[in-house]
């Protein structure tokens, strides 16, 4: 079934990069940022794209008047249109992957709009227009009555799964706390509210019992009701359908006042999930939401209970901590120490005010469009509450455990040792299962040797991030891009893959120069990584300039340009560095153009030669002269370019010059991450891993 579905949506997507003109409807809501708004279409033809306006389109030196997109209008676009695509490093977010999951058949521009008259629409195509019609609505009026950001940004994540309002900083702070699951509207919100319609049902029965309404019939009516309300504010969501499912199967048994076994209800509704939709399969989601209640069970059943609800309440966030254990770390390479006693504080706030309140508050903007001042002014209490607890919880140093799990044995250990844990007191010696979690976590050694060094080209798009690594020392050249809505590289890619190698510190940065692709994002580095010292050529810290050379287990390292930081020369003044073992040398030579090539091959022919050369200027023309490339010699070329890049790097006429040297070219954005380790002795090569190559789609696990 994955299979099929897999394929057929691979069949839609688009392959190449084209320009089009289309007639198609908006069918989510806007997400309107400072400098563009975003959102889905479909067109006649059934593709569905996410586009992106720009108020000053990249060719365009003037800012446009962006037209106020609502979901179910009509319009004709003039695109130009990429396929789905996005880094691939094996770690952090995968973007590629997300886009697959939800259909999008394309990543496309605006360059061009025209609002032409509605039409009529496929029925099941106007009933999600007009749920996000609906939805819009709602956050019409929300906006108007919570102008707090914080307050606000939370209230539409709660209210109508709309999570775009969040700052990257917040999401840091829910990634810290352990939280990121209750700011998403998923199985615990709509088990809430189907709980709160229920006891409506129980309430109804009791005023005007009926016998054609037996009482277990009302309460699942009312229950999937309400929750069927709540997910149709959150535009039924993956999480939410997933969640409705669950619920539809428990309400059945309850209504056929059948017995519901625990695990009867769990595997009947992991089947229904994957037969309406297998690519469930692809969400993180979907494994940890079904892991959970799995822990649970397993946990409980069987089992009476001789404590109150309140110590039951908090010995299931323990059990949750222990059973969740290994699918944390192989998720998300950590877990969050802190995160029971969090839920112990935040999940009552959600129960028992936020969500009952805010559903009343949606009810009334409903029914009459007005909200009481006195129930915005408690939300925003509750609001205020909220993130003065995670606050709190993100101050203290060590909450998040950080060990990820790189092996599938790792993984299959962990997994028993839990369940052993979970396991009735009655088994005798189950603690020992804690060394099962030893063993699995036992930190694997180097396989590097003095005088060998690990390059790392990290796939970040347009950008230059390259780590190295000795025995014992580790350097970052350049770090990546960060852009105005706080997105940026090292949040993204780098952190994670220093955390998934569990590299705690950094003993060199250096950042060859300071445009935003090679310099942008240390900030975010250095807040959230130990460094040891920062080279640049911008004044900001050490200078990195020729005389710079030192050796780290065998491994020499020398600056060979520039002579001087004073006058800043943008491009030209990149720090060039050469990295070198008896066997092996690597040139890292930033974003130097033909100037400083040519007084390279005069000055320093000899340190110039080199077996890997990283292409400079990502492969622009005004680089990668034939004297330089003859003069380095490489029998590798490495080049940091981002897929369908506007630059059209590397160009045709950089890819002749290595092709007439009979050089090979690998570039991330075709081979994602390229790995490299040099070799113990001159008889031998490199060895090259390339991530897209090693790891093709369907889907990387």
């Amino acid at each position: 079934m994955v299979l099929v579905a897999a394929n057929s949506q691979l069949q839609q997507q688009i392959n190449a990069v084209e320009q089009r003109t289309v007639d198609a409807v908006i069918i989510d809501l806007p997400v309107v940022d400072t400098h563009k708004t975003s959102f889905k279409i479909q067109t006649r033809e059934q593709q569905t794209f996410l586009v992106s306006h720009y108020s000053g389109y990249q060719n365009t030196l003037t800012a446009q008047q962006l037209p106020d997109y609502q979901p179910g209008q009509y319009y004709r676009f003039e695109l130009l249109i990429k396929p789905p695509h996005s880094t691939a490093n094996g770690v952090g977010f995968d973007r590629e992957r997300w886009l697959f999951r939800h259909g999008i058949d394309g990543i496309a521009t605006i360059r061009q709009a025209q609002q032409l008259d509605t039409i009529r629409l496929p029925l099941i195509q106007a009933i999600k227009v007009y749920i996000n019609q609906w939805r819009q609505q709602i956050s019409n009026q929300l906006d108007n009555h919570f102008v707090d950001e914080r307050s606000n940004a939370l209230i539409h994540a709660l209210s109508i799964g709309d999570k775009s309002r969040f700052e990257p900083q917040d999401y840091r702070l829910f990634q810290a706390s352990g939280t990121a699951h209750l700011i998403a509207i998923s199985g615990l919100h709509i088990g809430m509210v189907a709980a709160i319609g229920a006891g409506l049902g129980w309430l109804l029965f009791t005023l005007f019992p009926q016998q054609r309404l037996p009482r277990p019939l009302l309460q699942v009516i009312t229950g999937l009701s309400f929750a069927l309300i709540y997910a149709g504010l959150a535009g039924f969501s993956v999480s939410t359908q997933r969640a409705l499912i669950m619920l539809a199967v428990y309400g059945f048994f309850k209504w056929r006042r059948r017995s519901a076994y625990a695990w009867d209800v769990w595997s009947i509704s992991l089947l229904s999930v994957l037969i309406i939709d297998p690519l469930n399969v692809l969400d993180a989601g979907f494994w940890l939401s079904f892991w959970a209640v799995a822990v649970l069970i397993l946990a409980f059943q069987g089992r009476s209970s001789q404590h109150s609800k309140l110590i039951d309440f908090i010995k299931i966030q323990w059990l949750l901590l222990i059973g969740m254990m290994p699918l944390s770390l192989l998720q998300f390479g950590s877990l969050k120490v802190w995160a029971p006693l969090v839920n112990l504080m935040v999940i009552p706030i959600m129960t028992i005010l936020m969500i009952p309140l805010l559903l009343l508050v949606l009810l009334l903007a409903g029914l009459s469009g007005h909200i009481p001042d006195f129930l915005i002014r408690y939300l925003n209490m509750i609001c205020d509450l909220f993130w003065a607890l995670l606050d709190q919880f993100a101050a203290f140093g060590g909450s998040a455990w950080s060990w990820p799990i790189n092996s599938s044995l790792s993984f299959v250990v962990l997994t028993l040792a839990a369940i052993i844990l979970l396991l009735p007191r009655a088994l005798p010696h189950r603690y020992w299962a804690v060394l099962l979690i030893a063993i699995a976590l036992w930190p694997s050694q180097t396989s590097l040797a003095p005088g060998q060094f690990k390059a790392e080209f990290l796939d970040i798009g347009q950008g230059t991030s390259v780590l190295i690594s000795t025995q014992k020392h580790h350097l970052l050249y350049d770090v990546g891009a960060r852009f105005p809505s706080g997105f940026n590289m090292a949040d993204a890619v780098v952190l994670p893959l220093l955390n998934q190698q569990q590299i705690k510190h950094l003993d060199s940065v250096i950042l060859s120069h300071k445009d935003n692709d090679h310099a942008g994002a240390y900030e975010p580095l250095s807040q959230a990584m130990s460094i040891g010292q920062t080279l640049s050529t911008d004044g900001r810290f050490i200078d990195c300039v020729v005389g710079q050379q030192w050796q780290w287990d065998g491994v020499d390292f020398m600056v060979l340009s520039p002579y001087n930081i004073q006058p800043y020369l943008k491009n030209n003044s990149s720090c060039v560095l050469k990295i070198s073992t008896p066997q092996t040398s690597l040139l890292l030579t930033g974003d130097i153009e033909q100037a400083v090539e040519y007084r390279l091959t005069q000055q320093h022919p000899t340190e110039l030669s080199a077996d890997i050369l990283l292409i400079p200027h990502h492969g622009s023309n005004t680089s990668s002269s034939a004297e330089f490339v003859a003069t380095v010699n490489p029998k590798i070329a490495i080049n940091s370019s981002g897929a369908y890049n506007q630059f059209q790097h590397p160009t045709a006429q950089v890819k002749r010059v290595y092709e007439n040297l009979s050089i090979p070219i690998y570039d991330t954005q075709h081979s994602g991450r390229i790995s490299l380790i040099t070799p113990l002795n001159s008889q031998t090569e490199p060895t090259i891993e390339q991530f897209r190559q090693q790891h093709p789609k369907i889907w990387r696990r």
